[in-house]
């Protein structure tokens, strides 16, 4: 292929000509070389680490209320703990601010008005070699009303 050259990008250079011409040959015999590499110790090691990932249960948990998501997350730890399942987390993610800005007055004043937000904490729950009984013992927990959970196998 040919490079436009950067000061005039519809005019091509000579050196850009002589390295495509050049370098066509050495791309082809890498491309093939490539398809018909052997397998290195990366590629086993990627290969190996993905029933591992698969064996993780991920919870997300979000709430309004700070003292509602932290007994939910006191309770899923204990639970998992009770099953001798490694636990990574609680781990705090970013808040979200979520501001309304409303007018004062419905008809004028136009300039006095007033903003209200609603803050949505996330946390982030690692459950690591869960076995039956850890799935069985989170299933049967009963968590505060205004925690929303989600959960990837």
């Amino acid at each position: 292929r040919f490079r436009p050259s950067r000061k005039h990008p519809r005019t091509r250079t000579m050196s850009s000509a002589l390295f495509a011409t050049e370098s066509v040959s050495a791309l082809r015999g890498a491309a093939t070389a490539r398809h018909t590499a052997k397998p290195t110790r990366a590629m086993s090691v990627r290969a190996q680490a993905a029933p591992v990932a698969a064996q993780k249960i991920r919870i997300r948990l979000r709430s309004f209320e700070t003292n509602h998501m932290q007994s939910a997350c006191d309770k899923i730890i204990a639970a998992a703990a009770a099953t001798e399942a490694r636990i990574s987390g609680p781990v705090p993610l970013p808040t979200k601010r979520r501001i309304y800005c409303v007018l004062r007055s419905p008809h004028v004043n136009k300039d006095s008005r007033e903003h209200f937000e609603t803050r949505t904490h996330h946390r982030l729950i690692d459950v690591h070699q869960p076995t039956a009984q850890t799935i069985d013992a989170l299933m049967a927990l009963e968590l505060p009303s205004g925690v929303d959970v989600e959960i990837k196998l």
